[in-house]
Order: structure tokens, then sequence, then C-alpha cells
């Protein structure tokens, strides 16, 4: 097995580890609430501490890169989520708990930012394949760890999930120093253009106005997948009248075909071509979201559920990669930048999403999700229209930076 497939190997392994990180807190929310006797305000506040050591950490990564290096960095991080878990499974105070679950949040954010970033650069074929297995292993993750603490929490021992996570992450980093020891060389690639000086790295006005139509595609597409998922339950049972049971099974079924869809979208986007899989999926999403809105039985819901989460698999990955194809030499910018608007995005949109549910009719808000995936559509076709920016030379570069 060759160096790069093993990179992608451990990349997958990583990204399961963020995959169940990301759900550990949300899921055990009324344990932990019960156990400390707070309220969902209360909630609130842990869970936008870990979203905003995520953010955090995605916006300062190219700084922690450009000073300690790729290999360095994701070991400190796989540390901060190892030490942060094993503190708060020791169940100390509220506030200690505030203060370490944004440390995790904070070495998740810098993991799929770096990791991305280094996978895109690292590999030179189907680039759209080994980010889809990357995608694929960060759903599995987010899809089964809720199983695995529902059983924990059956048989009283659910703090064992911030523990198993946390020995998780150790493991990982004795695999990653092991890897990285020996493959110093792939690692790095593609590092040395990283770690010129930002102001040999500005953009230009025109790449400036193609890096806001690129943000702005992730901003809404994170919005529109975290609207989907957060609010599905919620939404069958008003539409359909059915019984919490059954409106949490949307979910399941949802992340059940997204990982699915993930499987082959690296394969269709490499046969098909970047920009026609987006504006195909992204033109599906579209209207299966009209029909989830149109159809009245609760199987046609099920129906088109299963397949948002087949058409919309692939968007977030092979978007990726196509806008760093856009920017050369910016991977570890472009990505944290991207990956920052995802996650403000899934943030605001969610919460205004929430906002319609309560404020607003049902319809209303369907609705709303439609506009999203239309103006979601609108942008990807402005993006295929794009052309990447000229690439320059170690000596432009450095004139360009002597200039400024």
């Amino acid at each position: 097995m060759t160096g790069i497939n093993k990179l992608v190997m451990v990349g997958c392994c990583f990204y399961l580890l963020i995959g169940c990180s990301s759900v550990v807190a949300a899921t055990l929310l009324p344990e932990l609430l019960s156990h400390y006797g707070r309220n969902y305000a209360d909630g609130g506040n842990l869970l936008f501490a870990q979203f905003f050591g995520f953010l955090l950490g995605v916006l300062t990564q190219p700084l922690w890169i450009r000073r300690f290096g790729r290999i360095r960095m994701l070991t400190f991080t796989l540390v901060f989520i190892c030490i942060g878990y094993a503190i708060i499974g020791l169940l100390p105070p509220w506030p200690v708990v505030l203060l370490f679950l944004p440390l995790v949040g904070f070495g998740s954010g810098m993991i799929e930012s770096t990791v991305g970033a280094l996978i895109i650069d690292a590999v030179k074929e189907r680039k759209a394949v080994a980010m889809s297995r990357l995608e694929v292993f960060y759903g599995v993750g987010a899809l089964v760890m809720p199983m695995l603490i529902s059983l924990l929490i059956v048989i009283g021992w659910w703090r064992l999930a911030f523990f198993a996570t946390g020995l998780s992450a150790l493991l990982l980093g004795l695999i990653w120093l092991r890897y990285s020891s020996v493959n110093s060389e792939i690692v790095s690639r593609g590092h040395e253009q990283h770690s010129a000086p930002p102001a040999a790295l500005k953009y230009s006005r025109l790449s400036l106005a193609m890096l806001t139509v690129c943000v702005t595609v992730f901003f809404i597409y994170v919005g529109l997948e975290l609207s989907i998922v957060n609010y599905l339950p919620s939404i069958l049972m008003e539409t359909m009248r059915v019984d919490a049971a059954v409106a949490s099974l949307s979910v399941s079924f949802y992340w059940a075909t997204m990982v699915l869809g993930r499987l082959v979208c690296g394969y269709l986007a490499e046969r098909f071509g970047y920009k026609n899989y987006l504006l195909w999926c992204s033109a599906g999403t579209v209207v299966v979201l009209i029909g989830f809105v149109s159809i009245t039985n609760l199987f046609g819901s099920f129906a088109m559920i299963m397949l948002m989460g087949l058409l919309m698999s692939g968007l977030f990955s092979i978007g990726l990669i196509f806008s760093n194809s856009l920017f050369p030499g910016r991977t570890e910018q472009t990505t944290s930048k991207l990956i920052a608007a995802s996650g403000i995005g899934g943030a605001v949109l969610s919460w205004l999403t929430g906002r319609f549910m309560e404020q607003a009719s049902i319809s209303f808000t369907l609705w709303f999700i439609v506009a999203l995936s239309v103006l979601l559509l609108g942008l990807l076709a402005v993006m295929a229209r794009m052309r990447p920016e000229p690439t320059y030379s170690e000596g432009d570069r450095l004139e360009q930076g002597t200039a400024g």
C-alpha cells in the first residue's frame, strides 16, 4: 500500500473521530443537564461554547500551521480532544465543562480544515474519491455514535462515552505519529506554499469576488443541511401527525442515505466532472424539496428524505475540491475560510429556521428551506462559470509581497 493510500486511511480515521466528537455533547445533553440540574438555556450555552471553539480552530488554522507545521499541529489537536473529554468525563463543576468543551471544538475545527487541505494537496489523482471517503467516515461517526451512546445510557454508563472518545483520540495520535514519521514528505507536500508570508498570499479583487461566492455557497449549504437535520422530526410531527419515535427515524434515514451517497459521489464527480455533479445534484435537491413540501403521505415523505440524503451527500466535499481549484497554492487559507463559513452558516440559518418554526407557520418554514436550495443552485451556477486565478512563481509572490 502506497503512502498516499495510507494517508487517506489515516484521514478517514481523523474524520471518523470528529464525526463522533461532533455529536457526543449534543446526544448526552439531557443526561448532562439532569446531572448538573441545569436547563436548556444552559445546554444551549454549552453547545455554543463547543461551536465557538470549533470556529476559532478553523479561523486560526493557517496561522498555527505556518508556526508549527501540519504534523505537530494535528498531534496537538488530538491531545486537546483527549484531555478535554477526559476531564469532562470526570463530571467536574459546570464552569469547568464550559471551559474544556471549547477545547474539544477547537481540536475538531483544526482537524477538519487541516486534514481536508492535506488530502487536497497530497492526492493528485481522483481527489473527489479521496475526499468523499473522508465524508463517508464523518457520516458513519455521526450516525453510529448516538446509537452507542443510547446503549450506554440504558446501562447507566453514559459518561464512558467521553472517555471512549478521548481514548480514541489518543490512539489515533499514536497512529498519526507513526505514519508521519515515515511519510513526512507526503504530509508536507504543498505546505511550502502555505508557509509563505501572508503578504505574499493576498487575494486580488477578482479573487476576493470569487472567494465571496464560494464562501456564500458553503454558508448556505451547511445552513440548509442543518436546517433539514435539526427540524425534520418536528416538521413530520406537525405535518404528518406521527409520534416522536417515527419522526426521529427520518434523521437516521437521511444520514444513512447520505453515507451511501458519499460512497459513490467521488466516482460520479470524477466521471461527469465537478461542475456537472454540483449543478445536477443541487438542481435535484430543489426538485426533491419541492416534492417533500407537496407530498401529504408518510411513505412519500420518507422517500423524499432519502433522496435528499443521496443528492446532498457530495455537495460539501466536491464543492470544497472545486473551490480550492480556483485558488491554486492557497489550500490552507481557502479551506479554513470555507469551513468557517459552513460552521457560521449552520449556526445562523438553523437558528433562523428554528425561529420560523416557532413564530411562523410550518408551510412558511418549508418554503424558506426550498428558497435556500434555490439560492444554493444559483450560486453554484455562478461558481461553475469561474476560472482558476493565474498561478505565480515564487519570485512573483515575493515581488507582490514587497509591493504590498
